[in-house]
């Protein structure tokens, strides 16, 4: 029997265990925040003791939890080093009264897994664990290095997780990255937008509202700005052709995806006026507004070039200001490079159909290693009732994602 068909046939008589390690992993919480993940990651560092092989755990912030897990196994020679990423920490709960069962049961029911981040991201890392421990008892079949990364501190896009590791292990810089990140049978994303959030505040002089002559109103000067960011959108910003190329030609299955325009949505700039917040009373003159606003940017987009247009926006108007609350650069990765045909070959075999190449909207990990100058690829469950109350994906999306990762790593490993 060759590699791929025993990689298959180990998948199909293990799906017990794989299941039960999701299931383990939910009944686990990892809430971000607080992101305290230790007991998730101390079950997946004695879930891989006992099939021989030695996890390290690295705690950059061990008194609040903030710990990752790395483990690595070599093939028979030398080769490519692959990495297989994901994250341990989730959203919050929220209202438990909403969720129709217990948010860390792990249940499998009718086909269905639950619990909260069985989507994000528990589904695809367990899949990505399957996955190495595999391949990890296949060596003879592969050459270089495989290595897996189960990291906190995704959810709030935090400094403790991915960005630590690839910044000071020199086991996290490898060839190519694959992320089991929520997606779809139907996708495989080789970027994802970027954003920049700011906070904008516009002053103006208090008066009574019978003497508005006495003061000036910082609300309408902040209506004023808010409609000149807007204009944002509709500015001729310069988008790669390769990208345009790309995510054009999974227009349909985008669309079908994410809603009709949604690979519009992708390609371009869009302003949210998230928050807003000014004034006093109704029959005084407002000395005072702020607003928070959401600029989500495509690849060829930087943060900078943004941030000088709400700069210029903003200081053309009398006492108004603004701070940069948060912001992640737009990235993607080559779509032609092998990583993706590779996958897509693999995606094909085992969903029945070939998948777009597209981008997320989201940020995730992939920006930490994208910037370190590897290609990603994320392929991963389809979500449903992702952040909200009973999340939950397929048996059947989970298990396919197992095969698409391993495949897709020993291909590329053995080719290497």
């Amino acid at each position: 029997m060759d590699a791929r068909a025993e990689v298959l046939t180990r998948i199909q008589s293990h799906e017990a265990d794989a299941l039960t390690l999701l299931s383990e992993l939910i009944r686990r919480p990892s809430e971000n925040p607080p992101g305290d993940v230790r007991a998730a990651t101390a079950y997946l560092v004695d879930w891989l003791r006992e099939r021989r092989l030695a996890p390290r755990v690295i705690a950059p912030q061990p008194e609040q939890g903030l710990v990752n897990c790395v483990v690595d196994v070599e093939g028979h020679g030398p080769g490519r080093h692959l990495i297989l990423n994901g994250h341990t920490d989730t959203f919050p709960v929220g209202d438990r009264t909403l969720w129709t069962r217990d948010p860390f049961s792990g249940l499998v029911v009718d086909g269905k897994i639950h619990g909260r981040g069985v989507a994000d991201m528990k589904g695809g890392l367990a899949a990505s664990v399957v996955a190495f421990t595999l391949l990890a008892g296949l060596r003879d079949a592969w050459r270089g290095r495989l290595t897996l990364a189960a990291v906190c501190d995704e959810e709030t896009m935090g400094p403790w997780g991915a960005n630590w590791l690839v910044d000071r292990d020199p086991k996290l810089r490898g060839d190519a990255v694959i992320i089991g990140e929520p997606s779809s049978p139907k996708t495989i994303r080789f970027g994802e937008r970027g954003f920049v959030w700011v906070r904008v505040t516009t002053r103006g002089q208090s008066s009574h509202a019978a003497y508005p002559h006495h003061g000036w109103n910082a609300i309408l000067a902040m209506t004023a700005i808010l409609q000149e960011l807007r204009g944002l959108e509709t500015r001729p910003w310069t988008v790669p052709e390769d990208f345009l190329t790309s995510i054009d030609a999974a227009r349909v299955t985008t669309d079908e995806l994410l809603g009709a325009g949604a690979t519009d949505v992708l390609s371009s700039v869009n302003v949210n006026l998230g928050t807003i917040r000014g004034g006093t009373k109704i029959n005084l003159t407002a000395d005072l507004c702020e607003a928070e606003v959401d600029i989500r940017l495509p690849p060829g987009v930087s943060g900078a070039s943004a941030l000088r247009e709400v700069g210029r926006v903003v200081r053309s108007h009398r006492g108004a200001t603004y701070e940069v609350l948060r912001r992640s650069e737009p990235n993607y990765s080559p779509p032609e490079h092998e990583l993706f045909a590779t996958m897509s070959r693999n995606v094909t075999e085992v969903c029945g159909a070939a998948p777009g190449l597209t981008i997320g909207a989201p940020a995730t990990d992939s920006r930490v290693f994208r910037r370190a100058g590897m290609p990603v690829a994320i392929f991963g469950p389809r979500p449903w009732n992702l952040g909200a109350a009973d999340e939950h994906i397929t048996v059947e999306d989970y298990l396919d994602t197992v095969r698409v990762h391993a495949l897709t790593a020993l291909d590329f490993l053995a080719r290497g």
